[in-house]
């Protein structure tokens, strides 16, 4: 029995970093087709990059919150939006007004699809 526990908690660590290493991997090619898409310069795509995991971090730190976890996802996605807008105004003043409309445009049309959510 000890042994099953331990080949399945090892397995479970194990699942979870190759999630964790995939996860990345599509934010990877994300940026990428991001940076082709828009033609953005390596200064912005390096910004995005930075952004994307300074606010991505942020928001699991919300959803990993143990005093979060009871509420619904209307209450946490109300307590992301000032991430989300925070996030928002240093893209604006990385891209400029003009390229910032295009991003949000690409945006809508490379969210990723995630079931009947």
């Amino acid at each position: 029995a000890i042994t099953l526990l331990s080949v399945a908690s090892t397995f479970a660590q194990g699942r979870g970093m190759m999630d964790t290493a995939a996860m990345r991997q599509r934010q990877e090619a994300r940026l990428a087709k991001m940076k082709t898409d828009l033609n953005l310069t390596q200064v912005q795509a390096d910004s995005m990059r930075a952004i994307t995991m300074e606010f991505g971090q942020k928001r699991r730190e919300i959803f990993m919150d143990p005093a979060n976890q009871g509420m619904s996802r209307e209450d946490r996605m109300a307590k992301m939006q000032p991430l989300m807008e925070a996030q928002n105004q240093r893209i604006q003043a990385v891209l400029g007004a003009d390229l910032y409309k295009k991003y949000q445009d690409w945006e809508q049309a490379n969210r990723p699809q995630r079931g009947n959510r």
